[in-house]
């Protein structure tokens, strides 16, 4: 099991108290993913939240033509499926691993024992999850305004 003061660093769970850190630590699961594996397709089924414990993750799309378009890089300490372990819908991206990566999941099976059981920790869980997914959605906004300016110029 991971020790507390490494669980602290990862941002979801910051705000925790110790014993709610060790409730956490007792439902993450750990996988690891060598260099070049896919992690999962996009339309998949839901397979946790995933945090990176070390290494790094592209999250991807397929374009119209099938072409890969990396979206993200995402490395130690940062989050991908998010939204499937919040609503239990498919992956809307592939994920893959850019190098060799462990990962620490959190299944939305354990995300909805916590919410029945220690309500107080999942919420903390959750209202950072929605402060990041909130910043990503205000990132994504000014890019698309960005885009929009430059084609009506």
């Amino acid at each position: 099991m991971l020790s507390k003061d490494r669980l602290r660093e990862i941002t979801l769970f910051r705000d925790l108290s110790d014993e709610d850190i060790e409730v956490v630590a007792s439902v993450l699961e750990e996988a690891f993913y060598k260099k070049g594996s896919v992690v999962w397709e996009e339309g998949t089924a839901e397979q946790g939240l995933h945090i990176v414990e070390h290494g790094k993750v592209s999250i991807c799309r397929k374009t119209r033509e099938g072409h890969k378009q990396v979206l993200a890089v995402l490395k130690d300490n940062n989050f991908y499926g998010e939204l499937s372990v919040l609503d239990g819908r498919v992956h809307s991206a592939s994920v893959e691993a850019v190098n060799d990566t462990k990962v620490l999941i959190l299944y939305k099976s354990s995300m909805d024992k916590l919410l029945q059981d220690n309500p107080q920790i999942a919420f903390n869980i959750v209202r950072v999850m929605t402060i990041e997914v909130c910043e990503l959605l205000r990132v994504m906004n000014a890019k698309f305004m960005d885009m929009v300016n430059y084609v009506w110029e």
